[in-house]
């Protein structure tokens, strides 16, 4: 684990063991009120990778990382971009789930030169947020923490990761988790996600009721040369829910970027 400060943020991150800068490295950006325990079941995959270096990233606010979170999407672009810099990142890899891939989006939109390849996972253009569930998170955070996890996962998923989900949101605190709603609220790039032009994968799930299929379908669509996979039986937290099948897709589509 290892930290760096960002215009007075202590930003908490995970590395693999190895880092070499000669390789891509591949970067994974969590969603809305999560920390990069979101990808758990997904560190083991990269942490000794021969061809990929490893960083998975606490946005401000959760995990390990200090601050108070943003509003908008664009903010935590910004911030991931001063990440790279810092770090001095070249040839990444986003990997991204949900808000997350809102992020990942915008760089590849107005940066694609230090992206090699995207894999959007639970995303699209535009991330509505009802506007009960704003109220709810606001005024009923613990009530919105106890019945969450019904709407994020398919019925038949596991139930530990629903407690763990839970327990996450309520680390998080309805703070962070109440403006990160709000940015995947007013967050649109539904006339401007053609212009992407990296190499990209889009993963949705069929039983996702927050960004169902369509919009992975929408952005496979708009996205020039894209790939698309639906996994079926899963719900929004595809790489927890179906992590198996969620790594070897990801594995098979990293295949290309090998030297």
């Amino acid at each position: 684990m290892s930290e760096i400060t960002i215009e007075g943020n202590k930003l908490h991150y995970i590395e693999g063991e190895k880092f070499d800068n000669s390789r891509p490295t591949i970067l994974m950006i969590h969603g809305a009120g999560q920390s990069a325990s979101t990808w758990r079941f997904q560190l083991d995959l990269f942490r000794n990778h021969p061809s990929f270096n490893l960083i998975v990233l606490d946005l401000p606010g959760r995990g390990g990382s200090g601050g108070a979170g943003f509003h908008t999407v664009r903010e935590y672009k910004e911030l991931v971009l001063e990440f790279t810099e810092h770090l001095n990142l070249k040839n990444i890899i986003l990997i991204a789930h949900s808000m997350g891939g809102g992020v990942a989006m915008l760089i590849a939109l107005e940066h694609p030169e230090i992206i090699k390849a995207c894999v959007l996972a639970a995303t699209g253009a535009k991330l509505s947020v009802a506007e009960q569930t704003l109220e709810v998170v606001k005024n009923s955070y613990e009530a919105f923490c106890e019945l969450s996890p019904e709407r994020m996962f398919a019925e038949d998923s596991a139930d530990e990761l629903k407690q763990e989900f839970k327990e996450s949101m309520l680390d998080t605190g309805p703070e962070v988790c109440y403006w990160d709603l709000i940015a995947c609220n007013e967050f649109n790039i539904m006339d401007a996600v053609e212009k992407i032009v990296v190499p990209t994968i889009i993963i949705s799930a069929d039983k996702d009721i927050l960004t169902p299929s369509k919009y992975g379908e929408y952005l496979h669509q708009k996205i020039y040369g894209s790939q698309l996979y639906i996994v079926k039986g899963s719900g929004h937290f595809i790489m927890q829910e179906k992590a198996k099948e969620f790594n070897r897709v990801i594995l098979e589509f990293l295949d290309g970027f090998i030297e």
